[in-house]
């Protein structure tokens, strides 16, 4: 295949990112890069500062083109951009850009902080990737009012007990766009299931992927908790599981967020063995699931396939995951389990991995075989080579 010309446009881009979707768009990015196709991403420092609580300055070294949109009105022009839905210093940029390197495609990602004016600029064929639920959630994760699953769509209510503007402007010409995106990929079966019944909209699953890791560790066996600090991801009964489960291997929580001082707490109620590690850069995170007895996910909104359980199965590490959203999809072989997130069945799955090798071994097994499967960076990025081929 000849070497192609790629837009990407995602809020966040690292090091400037809070998730798991901005690391897929860097995996992306530096695979296509590393086969010697052309790749520009523009993400927004805007947004960044809007959501992150240590802003901290850093370069770039890579061989990715990285655009960077930086306003006078920082954080309050992504704020702007949530309530209203566009961002018209972002389509300049990219306007900018589509006239100078005339790309093949353009490739959206996360946009809710970029706007969707992004969906509609260039004759070219215009992608997204569903990394959450932003194109049917102003909230991105349906739960309504933050509390629960959201059944049905009463947007308006949830914006306003969730203390945010709600957004008038997902009207017939936002649709209209979305109808108009060439392909739209779904890393879950659940989300496109999701982007279907509500939406009407097809879409393509791809699973995401990670790459080969290379890190050893002759750390401790533990149980390892990863992603931000926050109810929504189930921390709060995954703690109190911990402290009535009676197993010996410590809990590590890396990650940051509003319940920090609750995993401090933990810490000191069970002599640190809860231990917070704070956010981890990749290697570090590597390092931590090397030796871990499995990765727990027990979140309660519905996640989609968050990246964090992809790397524990690219070193055969087990998960434990809750039954909502698209986290059940990865466990398939099986490689881990999938429980109701209540705190006695969270402690007795977490018995299970400490006392049962034989299980656990089996699901480690698995794990590396439904990696290798499912989740290697060249199963996607030949797949995404031949789709985009066919879209070109």
């Amino acid at each position: 295949m000849e070497t192609k010309c790629i837009v990407m446009t995602s809020t966040f881009y690292p090091p400037y990112h809070l998730g798991g979707d901005a690391v897929h768009v860097k995996y992306l990015a530096e695979e296509l890069a590393d086969r010697g196709h052309e790749v520009h991403v523009l993400h927004s420092m805007d947004a960044y500062k809007l959501k992150s609580r240590n802003y901290r300055s850093n370069s770039f070294d890579c061989d990715v083109n990285v655009h960077t949109i930086n306003s006078n009105l920082g954080s309050a022009s992504a704020m702007l951009t949530y309530a209203t839905g566009s961002n018209r210093g972002a389509e300049r940029e990219l306007r900018r850009i589509v006239s100078e390197v005339n790309p093949d495609w353009i490739h959206h990602h996360n946009i809710s902080l970029l706007g969707h004016g992004m969906l509609d600029i260039g004759n070219m064929p215009h992608l997204y990737t569903a990394h959450d639920h932003w194109l049917v959630c102003p909230r991105s994760d349906m739960m309504y009012c933050g509390r629960e699953h959201c059944d049905r769509q009463r947007c308006v209510t949830c914006s306003i007990c969730s203390w945010r503007p709600p957004q008038l402007w997902r009207d017939e010409s936002f649709y209209n766009k979305v109808d108009d995106i060439d392909y739209t990929i779904a890393p879950s079966k659940y989300i496109s299931d999701i982007l279907y019944k509500r939406m009407g909209l097809q879409s393509i699953v791809m699973p995401n992927f990670v790459p080969r890791p290379d890190a050893e560790s002759n750390d401790p066996m533990h149980f390892l908790f990863a992603g931000v600090l926050e109810p929504h991801k189930g921390l709060d009964k995954l703690l109190h599981a911990y402290e009535i489960s009676g197993v010996q291997a410590e809990l590590h929580i890396a990650g940051s967020g509003s319940l920090e001082s609750m995993v401090a707490n933990f810490e000191e109620r069970t002599n640190g063995k809860v231990r917070g590690l704070g956010f981890l850069q990749r290697d570090d995170m590597i390092r931590e699931l090397s030796s871990a007895l499995c990765l727990v996910a027990p979140s309660a909104s519905p996640e989609n396939s968050p990246l964090s359980c992809i790397e524990a199965l690219s070193m055969g590490v087990p998960l434990l995951v809750s039954s909502v959203g698209g986290l059940p999809e990865l466990i398939s072989g099986p490689c881990g389990l999938a429980v109701d997130l209540e705190v006695n069945k969270l402690a007795s799955a977490l018995r299970m991995f400490e006392d049962d090798r034989h299980v656990r071994d089996q699901m480690a097994s698995n794990a590396i075989h439904r990696y290798e499967e499912m989740y290697t960076p060249e199963a996607y990025v030949d797949r995404y080579l031949m789709l985009m081929e066919s879209a070109a």
